[in-house]
């Protein structure tokens, strides 16, 4: 799946396509490939189990051996302009990382895709750096991201809190009860924007847990591009499991 989509984007950037390429275009190549597989039921812009008036990328179902069927969900985001340096981008993929959360249950799975040029993948979402600040005329970093010195930010990134990028090391424990100053506005704010449309559908309260986590399913290997033609696409994959 990952490399079909992968090869896609590539092949779109080698012929100079690369305005058709944003988070609504990954539906093609995905949803090429599934088609191809044994699935029964493919759907774009699925209608959230629990969350009223909110939609989830791509759903599927897939046929088990025993000939039961498993559900799985997909919520994707594209890497494009810096737009990962946002916090307005920053809260949409924790929201996403929160739907799937809500989403998993019994023969149903969440996974969260992500993808991109290579040069903007690493540099704006896996080893993302913190924005100078100038201060007094002098640039300085804000350390309010994580508490830390600003060399540890750099060494961190903002998303390595939710997503690992090691294959040896696959899983990423999300505390939602930090008390962080950027990390604990935007947990507070999805709580704050998704109780109504939780309590709209359930018709109960929504429950807040104290973490997720989140499971490294693929990560492409970077591709040496010796020309300037295009950037090579990048693609990760991370499972959301509840904790």
């Amino acid at each position: 799946m990952a490399t079909a989509v992968m090869w896609w984007l590539s092949y779109t950037s080698a012929v100079g396509r690369n305005y058709v390429l944003s988070e609504g275009a990954i539906k093609f190549p995905l949803s090429e490939y599934l088609e191809t597989s044994n699935i029964e039921e493919l759907i774009l812009e699925y209608g959230h189990p629990k969350l009223s008036r909110k939609r989830i990328d791509l759903f599927y179902q897939e046929k088990q051996k025993d000939l039961t069927t498993e559900n799985f969900a997909f919520e994707f985001k594209y890497v494009k302009n810096g737009s990962t340096r946002t916090l307005d981008e920053k809260q949409r993929i924790f929201n996403d990382l929160m739907r799937l959360h809500y989403f998993n249950q019994e023969k149903q799975k969440g996974y969260f895709l992500i993808c991109g040029g290579q040069n903007d993948f690493v540099s704006d979402f896996q080893r993302i750096k913190p924005t100078p600040q100038k201060v007094n005329g002098k640039l300085t970093f804000d350390t309010t991201i994580n508490g830390s010195e600003p060399d540890k930010i750099v060494a961190e990134g903002f998303y390595t809190r939710w997503f690992s990028f090691d294959n040896k090391d696959k899983d990423r424990e999300i505390d939602l009860t930090t008390q962080e100053v950027e990390y604990k506005g935007i947990y507070d704010l999805f709580f704050s924007e998704y109780a109504e449309p939780y309590k709209t559908k359930v018709n109960a309260d929504m429950p807040r847990p104290d973490k997720i986590k989140t499971r490294l399913e693929f990560l492409s290997g970077d591709i040496e591009q010796p020309t300037k033609l295009f950037q090579p696409s990048k693609i990760g994959i991370w499972q959301v499991i509840t904790v």
